[in-house]
């Protein structure tokens, strides 16, 4: 807080609660050249919905489904717990399950690129030291290079870190993250230069900040205070976790991502997404200090008094950047077990 003016979050639903979006969580929402696109993800545990791409209008909510048999062209299988993320003018998949093993998914695990222009899939070939397969992992994209992190192989799970270079199209291996190993955790391309890790899963909900600087290849914890005191974002899993364009100031600070939801303490950890959880409705902002841009806060967001309603707890949502200090979010699961389709602007304002 500074003075009376503080950090808040704005909600607006996009569009009708009862649009023609499909129910499902633990999918892929990306947003390329203003559009908003969503593929993948699952209504019954584990079991992939269909392959289509869904278009989501980020001014009014409506939707454009493109399916395979449509665009005429080689096209992925649908999957589970893949990763989906914008660079440049394309749309990057990689990994995920196609059903309770991950050797279900065979023949197109590798990544793939869609153009939205034009409607199009291409499954892409590389070189170097590729990731091995696995599902709830994170991915963000910096500097036109994907950076791939974590998630759950055939059994357990992993710190790894991993590097595609999209201009020569060569995967390398980074140093690992911090441990434990953990699936369902957020890698945050921050406008800084550095990749942000909140939280994850690893038989127990997680917390805490880690920095990797790609220009040191180096992991760094970070102990971020909480602006105005109290207690930090609490353990989670499965949340969002957003980097923004930074051009938001506050009191000194940049507005470098936010965060919103998530799986919390007390669900039952061998049902996972089989079951009801206990999820957050919370929303944060992550603040780099303009002086010093590897010192970092947190600023609780309560909702903004022009706010008309706000979501409903849920975890394994999908979330992506619209433009300046607002997010999209959709989907997810909520504590009733049930797979949600509502979609909602998330937009950091100062009052």
């Amino acid at each position: 807080m500074t003075g009376s003016r503080t950090l808040r979050a704005l909600w607006r639903p996009l569009g009708s609660h009862d649009h023609a979006l499909e129910p499902r969580s633990s999918h892929g929402l990306a947003v390329c050249n203003g559009r908003a696109l969503i593929f993948g993800g699952e209504l019954k545990p584990r079991t992939p919905v269909d392959a289509a791409v869904t278009e989501l209008d980020l001014q009014d909510g409506s939707t454009r489904s493109v399916f395979a048999e449509t665009a005429g062209a080689s096209w992925p299988a649908s999957r589970v717990g893949a990763t989906f993320v914008a660079s440049g003018d394309k749309v990057y998949l990689w990994g995920g399950r196609g059903g309770k093993a991950m050797g279900e998914l065979t023949g197109d695990a590798g990544i793939w690129a869609y153009s939205p222009e034009t409607a199009s899939w291409e499954e892409l070939q590389t070189k170097g030291d590729p990731p091995e397969p696995r599902s709830f992992h994170t991915m963000a994209a910096l500097d036109n290079t994907l950076y791939l992190h974590a998630g759950c192989p055939a059994s357990g799970r992993l710190t790894q870190l991993h590097a595609l270079d999209l201009d020569t199209m060569t995967w390398s291996r980074l140093p690992n993250a911090p441990e434990p190993g953990r699936g369902g955790t957020v890698l945050a391309a921050l406008p800084t230069g550095v990749l942000a890790r909140f939280g994850g899963f690893a038989g127990r909900e997680l917390d805490g900040l880690d920095v990797f600087d790609p220009a040191s290849q180096t992991w760094t914890s970070v102990e971020a205070q909480v602006e105005g005191g109290g207690e930090g974002p609490a353990k989670r899993s499965v949340q969002a976790f957003v980097g923004l364009d930074g051009l938001l100031e506050w009191d000194g600070k940049r507005v470098v991502a936010v965060m919103a939801m998530g799986e919390r303490e007390g669900a039952p950890a061998e049902l996972g997404h089989d079951g009801a959880g206990f999820f957050h409705s919370d929303a944060w902002a992550l603040l780099a200090n303009v002086a010093s841009p590897a010192s970092y806060s947190w600023a609780p967001l309560s909702p903004s008094s022009t706010s008309s309603e706000t979501p409903e707890a849920r975890g394994w949502l999908a979330a992506a950047h619209v433009r300046g200090s607002t997010v999209v979010l959709q989907g997810g699961l909520n504590a009733q077990n049930e797979r949600l389709k509502d979609a909602w602007l998330l937009e950091v304002v100062v009052e």
